[in-house]
């Protein structure tokens, strides 16, 4: 019985020595760390922030230019085809029939 009770002093003498300034000062260095993890969550919370709103920043005057694109490229063959009317008056009046004609055949035929 003599060395289970050294065995038990021993313990109790490392519990309390643990319970002391080691836990102090680890449960300190977890906070520390702790605190630390959290501002840089925080930072990369801006940054992905920053980063998103200039890519939606981007792509929206991407998406007006390709707009504003596309609506030139549509009065520029508006006025393309008007000058071709213009030209070709009888040619186009049946080439418009005959377009006329297929699509009312294909819109029977459902």
């Amino acid at each position: 019985m003599g060395q289970q009770e050294k065995t038990s002093d021993k313990t109790q003498d490392k519990a309390q020595q643990f319970r002391g300034s080691d836990f102090s000062q680890h449960s300190t260095d977890l906070r520390e760390k702790a605190a630390a993890i959290g501002h840089n969550v925080q930072e990369m919370g801006k940054i992905t922030k920053e980063l998103a709103s200039e890519t939606m920043e981007f792509l929206g005057e991407n998406a007006k230019g390709y707009y504003r694109e596309g609506i030139q490229g549509a009065r520029r063959l508006e006025k393309n085809m008007e000058g071709h009317i213009r030209e070709n008056p009888v040619k186009s009046l049946l080439i418009a029939a005959g377009i006329g004609l297929v699509l009312g055949a294909l819109w029977r035929r459902r």
